[in-house]
């Protein structure tokens, strides 16, 4: 797959770098793994014309993810060096909206009214978001708060091989969410600026808390990043 041989020749570019996680996509950081218990992953990577709703890659037991748009957003295809990418092309969405526009996130996933969800979502694009926020759905008669966690990975800028469209340059953009209670489901809301590309959004999981084995997960998980 090219995303696949992508994301190996730009590691192989940052093979002298300390940090040992693919920003490219890849996993959470530290003891939260893609399949563990009450985890979920949705990869979006818009290699279709059009594509909106679910995503390319996904593991979900409680549901159908979807992301939707608001605003006028165009796909299109751009020029790649084959050394990083043999099909020659990436593809992305591109913000034409002269006040930008909303992509929105809906993740459904399991409730248990104690605990946390954490959310940690990776966005390469080549501007930042203007907000991301998460909001929490389900039974819970006093609602749900949320907030942020530090995930403890910078954000990253790419070099400037292979150029995003427009003269831009690539970074991916890291975010912790946390909404309490777990909720049934989240939508996550992302601003994006005007004249946008976006390269890929992946979007992991995990309901803490609700039994012993969760409680463990959750003592790991704030132990490495509070």
């Amino acid at each position: 797959m090219k995303k696949l041989t992508l994301t190996v020749a730009i590691l192989l570019t940052f093979a002298l770098s300390a940090l040992a996680v693919d920003y490219w996509g890849g996993p959470p950081p530290g003891t939260w793994n893609r399949g563990d218990h009450q985890t979920t992953y949705q990869h979006w990577t818009f290699e279709d014309p059009g594509l909106v709703g679910p995503p390319n890659d996904v593991f979900n037991p409680y549901g159908d993810p979807m992301l939707d748009f608001e605003g006028m957003f165009e796909w299109g295809q751009y020029e790649c060096p084959p050394e990083l990418d043999p099909d020659g092309v990436i593809e992305g969405w591109h913000c034409i909206e002269p006040n930008g526009g909303l992509i929105i996130l809906t993740i459904p996933n399991t409730e248990a009214l104690d605990g946390a969800k954490l959310i940690f979502m990776q966005i390469t694009s080549s501007k930042a978001p203007s907000n991301v926020s998460a909001t929490g759905h389900g039974s819970n008669p006093g609602g749900y708060t949320s907030s942020t966690w530090p995930t403890g990975l910078a954000q990253i800028q790419w070099p400037t091989t292979p150029p995003a469209p427009y003269g831009g340059a690539w970074y991916t953009y890291n975010y912790g969410l946390k909404i309490e209670p777990n909720p049934q489901s989240e939508t996550i809301t992302i601003e994006v600026p005007y004249c946008t590309v976006i390269d890929q959004i992946v979007v992991d999981t995990i309901c803490t808390g609700t039994i012993a084995n969760d409680d463990a997960t959750w003592g790991e998980v704030k132990a490495l990043f509070e």
